[in-house]
């Protein structure tokens, strides 16, 4: 028995940065971890500015029922990234992973880092024993490549080489002694600092520049963007090809982009996998329909039970009305053939 645990095996540290409007979703991503790693405790730490005891509580609540989580709350002022570059997608909380190396303590010299928006699917034993030799940091390739958002031409700008790969920061495998003994934080915070809203994707960027050619790429099954799941082999050759794998065997499952599982009529794929953990949590999905009409609110229940297995209804009410369209075509396609012949 591990002392202070409540059963043995292996021992992870897991973090997590949020504000208490994404604590549901903390749970959701924490209880997911816990069930697909009962051989483990995981010491589940979380990061944020602002305090709220009644959404803390029922944190707490929400992760009791996992035997093998161990949670604690780390309080950081708002005024540490209060003054950094946001915008209406990103918050502050999302520079809080930077700041991990200095809020955590020191004899926590590794963690998984995981965002929020996800649901982890596998043992995260291989992340763990991971070796990373001299790099500060695994993480997944960015999958899709959206060229608007991350392009070449635009990344070069902030100062990645070519060549170098850009990775997604929803998953990170940190290497907290290194990044403490080389003073990683400083010289993110320092690039984050200079170039400001040239940053779309904010700490991200500066990772993948800052930390370029001192991170070590993992899987992508250990990130997988949840849209990889409708993007066509005609638009993206390439990343249909290198994720082929990972979409039938996600380790991570990333819910990235405004699609988000919890909202209303969600076109989030494979968002059955949040339903099913956001139900052990002590946020109901209730808690999503106060502004809805009670149409709405039958709807929305719909929805959840049709995800729960594997049926997104919204995918099958756009593929009824795009019916008639590809009926008239193929009778029009029929027609022109005969007169052909």
């Amino acid at each position: 028995m591990i002392p202070g645990s409540r059963l043995s095996g292996r021992r992870m540290s897991v973090l997590f940065c949020a504000n208490p409007g994404y604590f549901p979703h903390v749970a959701v991503a924490a209880l997911s971890a816990a069930d697909h790693n009962r051989g483990s405790v995981l010491d589940v730490h979380l990061i944020t500015c602002d305090r709220d005891e009644a959404a803390e509580g029922l944190l707490r609540d929400s992760l009791a029922v996992a035997p093998n989580i161990d949670l604690t709350i780390h309080q950081v002022p708002a005024a540490t990234v209060s003054h950094y570059f946001v915008d209406g997608f990103l918050s502050k909380e999302t520079y809080l992973r930077l700041f991990a190396p200095m809020v955590l303590p020191d004899s926590i010299d590794r963690i998984i880092y995981i965002d929020s928006d996800t649901v982890v699917l596998d043992d995260l034993t291989p992340l763990w024993t991971l070796d990373l030799g001299d790099n500060l940091v695994a993480a997944a390739p960015n999958y899709p490549m959206l060229p608007d958002n991350i392009g070449s031409e635009r990344l070069q700008k902030i100062g990645l080489e070519a060549g170098q790969p850009y990775v997604n920061c929803g998953v990170l495998v940190l290497d907290l002694a290194r990044w403490r003994a080389d003073r990683t934080t400083d010289r993110l915070i320092r690039f984050v600092e200079r170039q400001g809203a040239r940053l779309m994707f904010h700490d991200q960027d500066a990772i993948n520049v800052v930390l370029q050619g001192r991170i070590l790429l993992l899987d992508c099954r250990w990130n997988l963007q949840v849209r990889m799941y409708i993007c066509d082999r005609r638009h993206f050759p390439r990343e249909v090809a290198e994720t082929e794998e990972a979409r039938r065997r996600p380790g991570v499952l990333h819910y990235t982009g405004c699609e988000k599982p919890w909202l209303f009529r969600s076109q989030t794929p494979r968002k059955g996998y949040y339903i099913r953990y956001r139900r052990k949590t002590r946020w109901p999905d209730t808690e999503a329909t106060r502004s809805l009409s009670p149409a709405q609110r039958a709807e929305f229940r719909l929805d959840r039970e049709l995800s729960l297995i594997g049926i997104d209804y919204l995918q099958v009410l756009q593929k009824m009305r795009r019916a008639p369209a590809k009926l008239a075509g193929m009778v029009g396609l029929d027609q022109f053939i005969r007169s052909r012949q």
